[in-house]
């Protein structure tokens, strides 16, 4: 059994700059795993999944439900969702009204900017501080941003601030 099951969706956090385009896309294969192993090195056994690598934006129910059924069949009590900004409360909506009753700690994290290439990135501080405030809080689904834990349907991003606030 591992401490925390990580389940990816893809999202700016775990996406690359696309000079081109100017935009970041959507890597083809997750930096979170080997970020976690050889740059974070937390104590404890983690286990990783890849659900999908996607912008939020392109996420659907039918990905939702697939989230939920991984987050049901983790073998951990303790689950961190990698997950796009944009659609990330929706998703923790979503969660919240399809796992009722879980006994497990589900924590949606994200960056604005991506946690690969950028040395001035929010992802290692969001990813860092969901993974220590996981291991502290009681079951339920939850949105860790901007160091700030917000219960499921309580968040909203604020694209003005570019964070994210209470609703």
């Amino acid at each position: 059994m591992s401490d925390i099951h990580f389940i990816i969706t893809g999202g700016t956090i775990d996406s690359s700059y696309n000079p081109v385009n100017e935009t970041a896309e959507p890597n083809e294969e997750s930096v979170i795993p080997y970020y976690m192993r050889h740059k974070i090195k937390p104590h404890g056994e983690y286990s990783f999944e890849v659900v999908c690598l996607k912008d939020s934006s392109d996420i659907t129910d039918g990905i939702r439900e697939q989230i939920a059924q991984s987050v049901k069949k983790a073998n951990s009590n303790v689950v961190i969702i990698t997950h796009g900004t944009v659609t990330m409360a929706e998703t923790a909506e979503f969660l919240n009204n399809h796992l009722d009753g879980t006994d497990k700690v589900v924590v949606l994290v994200g960056a604005m900017i991506p946690l690969k290439e950028f040395a001035m990135s929010d992802a290692g501080f969001n990813l860092g501080y969901a993974v220590a405030a996981a291991q502290n809080m009681e079951s339920g689904v939850y949105v860790c941003m901007n160091a700030q834990v917000f219960n499921a349907g309580e968040t909203v991003k604020d694209t003005k601030q570019a964070r994210f606030v209470k609703r």
